[in-house]
């Protein structure tokens, strides 16, 4: 979709749903991760078996090196992408293992004309940053304008390639001075209501139970369920003794529950061709939620004097995956435990998830929940 901003806009066109205060008065970090470019001697046949096992290192999420750890600094915003085959002194050729187009863009490595419409996209959002940071103004001046939800916005570059899970570390070593962090995908949308301000005084106020809050999405929906059929029902009835029920969560159910309506649940993107069907189908969802473990476990679990007042009580599960889907966690645990460079548990080029939920899954077989 490159120059274009379209995807980033609607996304940012939801946050709206996790409260005025997230979506125009928080700071926002946009990270463009840096790409490597193929010019005319990248895909020689000379060089494609030697550069596939020198590839396997960065671009697949293999094992990292001592190099993978060394983080350029709160400079790197000013990288430029390196084009035209002038690569910089640590850059690799590109095999060709990499000349299907999908998976030589996953791995952070673009054709010229791709770069140059990246670095087109790039100079359009800090446009469209710029414009919506420049409101403030509009209002001394006494012009009236929509506010954006891109206000107090940066856009932070990186000169080389880093992938999901360095390019995030990067922003959290420098540009992240909150205690708290919600960490957002670039195509993740809020689709409801979110209480993400009550979520945050839940974890300030249980600092030392809750480090990380995932927003639930259609595959972790039932985890309850998922968990059952892996685990077995003595282990599930552990998993629900250690459910929390925090007060802070104590919601309209008007707004929030297994009862609103999915006409106010907000959809986007172009593969959406039929609102009324996709309407349809969350209220089939919603019903089948309604018969799952989860939500019976839920019901059996929650403290009697949480119920009555005409509230609905949010319930925390926990799980045994980290999921990269749009989460908020302590800053600190993010830094001091999850990117401890003595773990390793995070490869350059890959997700958080991907090394991370194993050492979860296998720490909680051996040790229990």
């Amino acid at each position: 979709s490159n120059p274009s901003t379209e995807l980033l806009k609607k996304t940012f066109d939801t946050f709206h749903h996790a409260g005025h205060e997230f979506a125009y008065d928080c700071r926002k970090v946009i990270v463009c991760d840096g790409c490597r470019v193929l010019d005319d001697g990248d895909d020689d046949a000379n060089a494609s078996s030697n550069n596939e096992k020198k590839d396997s290192g960065t671009c697949n999420g293999g094992d990292e090196k001592k190099e993978d750890w060394d983080d350029p600094g709160p400079g790197a915003r000013t990288g430029a992408v390196v084009k035209g085959g002038k690569k910089s002194g640590n850059s690799r050729r590109i095999s060709r293992k990499h000349s299907n187009v999908k998976q030589a863009l996953r791995n952070g490595i673009a054709t010229k004309s791709q770069a140059e419409r990246y670095e087109g996209f790039k100079e359009a959002l800090r446009q469209v940053c710029e414009d919506a940071n420049s409101h403030n103004d509009d209002a001394e001046s006494g012009t009236s304008r929509k506010m954006s939800p891109f206000r107090n916005t940066e856009v932070v570059e990186l000169p080389t390639r880093h992938g999901y899970g360095f390019a995030l570390r990067h922003a959290l070593r420098h540009y992240v001075e909150t205690p708290y962090v919600c960490v957002i995908q670039h195509d993740r949308t809020f689709m409801r209501m979110t209480p993400l301000k009550n979520v945050v005084l839940s974890m300030m106020n249980n600092p030392r139970r809750i480090k990380y809050v995932g927003c639930s999405m259609r595959s972790n929906l039932m985890y309850r369920d998922i968990f059952v059929g892996k685990y077995g029902k003595t282990a599930h009835e552990e998993l629900g003794r250690i459910v929390l029920f925090p007060p802070e969560l104590r919601m309209d159910p008007s707004l929030y529950g297994p009862e609103v309506p999915a006409e106010r649940i907000q959809v986007y993107g172009p593969h959406v061709s039929n609102v009324d069907k996709l309407h349809k189908n969350l209220r089939s969802l919603a019903e089948n939620y309604k018969k799952s473990t989860q939500n019976q476990g839920y019901i059996n679990d929650v403290p009697d004097d949480d119920v009555g007042d005409g509230l609905h009580q949010l319930s925390l599960t926990p799980t045994l995956f980290w999921y990269d889907n749009t989460h908020i966690v302590e800053t600190a645990h993010y830094r001091d435990f999850i990117f401890n460079e003595k773990y390793r548990m995070v490869a350059r080029g890959g997700f958080v998830e991907d090394k991370l939920s194993p050492v979860i899954t296998k720490s909680v077989e051996r040790l229990g929940l």
